[in-house]
């Protein structure tokens, strides 16, 4: 093991006085180039809503230069701790003064491990929520996110009002608030996890949160409230991994199983724990997707059919990207199987999860399937075309606008895969007039991975203006 290179299970070790030694054996080790270090730090701040950097900028980290920002600062060592799995701080990675590197250990289980009474979990959603949103930007992912998602669901249900406050929450109050819960959510549906989604989110659970500490209530509403806030927290966190702020999600997924699960609300655990399994398959960690879309599957056995189906999609996309292609079949049918029993009491979230919705799903698996099944990749990617095809033709007419731009990429990936040049560039090209509309930092980010894979195939004069024309759509011209 060279000099400077993280011993596993702890910290990176000391390599030298060379200025940006650190960072350059931490380059290695994660192996990245500078240029890839930038192109992971610009995706979160986008998703911040800030200032996207050069993409030269590490080539002067690697020589010694600290970067101004402190933002950028702890960015750059949370993604090498992410993808090293080893802790690398800023006093690390530039020699700062001890101080400037604390809050660097965060880490998304913090305060919500073991037994924990509803107050307190209240409490600490609340500060969480108020937390600088470049602070939850560098937060640490945890080794014992299940472990702590396995404490949440079991504490205890919290079914009592509240008699004290100023404000009483009222029956039509009640209402606005879950209807705004709703709006929210078809928001998501048509621009995605921007910057400006998420402090508008974040906003209203603050509003929620602080109605359950500090009004009057009564047992229902006490009920609706914390459901409201726990759909709240979900989609917060949802915004945030559709942002490339997954860290930062999981905590809030984390807090809404809190929520739900103090309300009794096990459909909502049920829909966040397949959430955390669909962000762990799209993260490459199949094993943990299948743990948590295992454990979806296992709380929704009780629940309305739609819900069981919601469990077996996100159990059927871990399968996927595990590769295993008789397991993705077999979730599949069982989630079709019941969406064929909708009922008038769905629970409300799930207005979305349609036939039309798992096709898409089902088309994305497939080349995630293609990619690790070459010996049987023609005939996936063909099945995965008939599925994604169509979304991304007609999504923005029924208001899907991010699921289109999402599964289009997909679809552009699959006619990689089949070495389709003119299909590749057929579906970039309507990709671009979806661009503008969508402000989910997840899809750009996919669609500029792909569009970069294309720029390594696609040499003609045709091809690089069609390729052109995505990259100022990117761009904003």
């Amino acid at each position: 093991m060279t000099l400077g290179e993280p011993q596993p299970g702890g910290e990176a070790t000391p390599c030298g006085d060379r200025p940006g030694a650190v960072l350059a054996e931490a380059l290695k080790f994660a192996g990245w180039s500078p240029r890839d270090l930038v192109r992971v730090i610009n995706g979160q701040l986008t998703g911040l809503g800030e200032r996207r950097l050069d993409l030269t900028a590490a080539h002067a980290w690697s020589r010694g230069a600290v970067p101004r920002s402190e933002t950028v600062r702890r960015l750059a060592a949370a993604v090498l701790s992410d993808r090293t799995g080893r802790t690398y701080t800023q006093t690390m990675l530039w020699d700062l003064p001890v101080p400037a590197a604390r809050s660097d250990e965060r880490t998304v289980t913090d305060g919500l491990l073991g037994r924990r009474s509803l107050p307190a979990v209240l409490a600490t959603a609340t500060a969480w929520n108020s937390t600088d949103p470049a602070t939850q930007a560098t937060l640490r992912s945890a080794g014992d996110l299940f472990t702590a998602v396995w404490d949440a669901d079991r504490q205890a249900v919290h079914s009592t009002g509240r008699e004290s406050g100023t404000d009483h929450v009222l029956p039509p109050m009640m209402a606005v608030l879950e209807s705004h819960l709703a709006d929210l959510r078809r928001l998501d549906d048509a621009t995605g996890g921007g910057a400006i989604s998420q402090r508008y989110v974040r906003t209203a659970l603050d509003g929620v949160l602080s109605l359950l500490r500090n009004s009057r209530y009564t047992p229902d509403i006490g009920t609706r409230l914390l459901r409201t806030a726990a759909g709240l927290a979900q989609l917060a966190g949802w915004m945030a991994f559709d942002a490339d702020l997954s860290p930062s999600g999981q905590r809030y997924q984390l807090l809404a199983i809190r929520l739900a699960r103090a309300s009794a609300d096990h459909d909502t655990v049920a829909n966040v724990l397949g959430m955390l399994a669909y962000q762990h398959a799209a993260a490459g960690s199949p094993t943990a997707a299948i743990r948590f879309a295992e454990a979806a599957v296992e709380t929704a056995a009780r629940s309305v059919p739609t819900v069981r189906a919601r469990a077996l999609g996100r159990l059927a996309t871990a399968h996927a990207a595990a590769g295993d292609i008789d397991a993705f079949r077999t979730a599949t049918d069982r989630c079709l199987t019941y969406l064929q029993h909708r009922r008038d009491d769905d629970p409300p979230a799930l207005y979305y999860f349609t036939a039309e919705q798992v096709a898409a799903e089902n088309g994305q698996g497939l080349v995630d399937l293609a990619a690790a099944n070459p010996g049987r990749c023609r005939r996936l990617l063909a099945e995965a075309h008939g599925l994604l095809a169509p979304l991304t033709a007609h999504g923005p007419t029924s208001g899907y606008t991010r699921s289109a731009l999402l599964h289009g990429v997909h679809l552009a990936r699959a006619h990689l895969l089949a070495h389709d040049s003119e299909a590749t560039l057929d579906t970039l090209g309507r990709l671009t007039s979806y661009v503008p509309e969508v402000q989910s930092v997840r899809c750009r980010n996919l669609l500029t991975g792909i569009r970069r894979h294309a720029g390594s195939r696609i040499k003609s004069p045709t091809g690089i203006d069609a390729l052109g024309q995505i990259d100022r759509a990117l761009s904003g011209i």
